[in-house]
């Protein structure tokens, strides 16, 4: 493993808090916030294997990769960080399905989303959930092929495979996000 210096990785720290934060700040039905103390708490990465090449500008991790901090928790099979000119730039997000979730401050209920790849532009403010994504809180959830939220303008928007003829669904429950955090 090459050795990362310690202001690239005070800085890769801070912006993959950041973006992770954001992962989980898809909207159901209502713009969410996550806990506010998240943010302060160590991010941990833990994965059977990983690559990284400094050069290149990104790590790679694979297998079974766990990445928590506070109140986060993703799942996934792989996880690309991709940094350029010592900034958090991409990451890429993938699994059969990957899995995050958080609590918002605003909530006792978490906030679930899956989708085989998430990825996330950090200077384009952009989220994108692909194939087969899905966002829940309670039994109010959104899905479709195609997740995309705006971070800085607190937007979504969603569609279908126009291949096979699918549809986006939404299920909001009136007056409260449920207790049903199953997916």
């Amino acid at each position: 493993m090459l050795p990362i210096p310690d202001s690239v990785a005070a800085s890769l720290r801070k912006r993959l808090s950041q973006a992770l934060l954001l992962l989980a700040a898809l909207p159901v039905c209502a713009p969410l916030h996550a806990l506010s103390n998240d943010r302060q708490q160590p991010i941990h990465i833990d994965a059977d294997r990983m690559v990284a090449d400094k050069l290149k500008g990104y790590s790679h991790y694979l297998g079974n990769v766990l990445i928590t901090q506070g109140s986060l928790r993703v799942e996934a099979d792989e996880v690309y960080i991709y940094v350029v000119d010592g900034e958090l730039d991409k990451l890429i997000i993938l699994g059969q399905p990957a899995k995050l979730q958080q609590l918002p401050d605003n909530s006792e209920d978490l906030v679930h989303s899956r989708a085989r790849r998430m990825e996330y532009f950090v200077n384009r403010n952009r989220l994108l959930l692909l194939r087969d994504a899905e966002v829940w809180q309670g039994a109010n959830r959104f899905s479709g092929d195609h997740i995309e939220y705006d971070t800085l303008n607190s937007r979504v928007s969603a569609r279908a495979n126009g291949e096979d003829g699918g549809r986006i669904r939404a299920v909001i429950i009136p007056g409260k996000t449920g207790a049903d955090d199953s997916p």
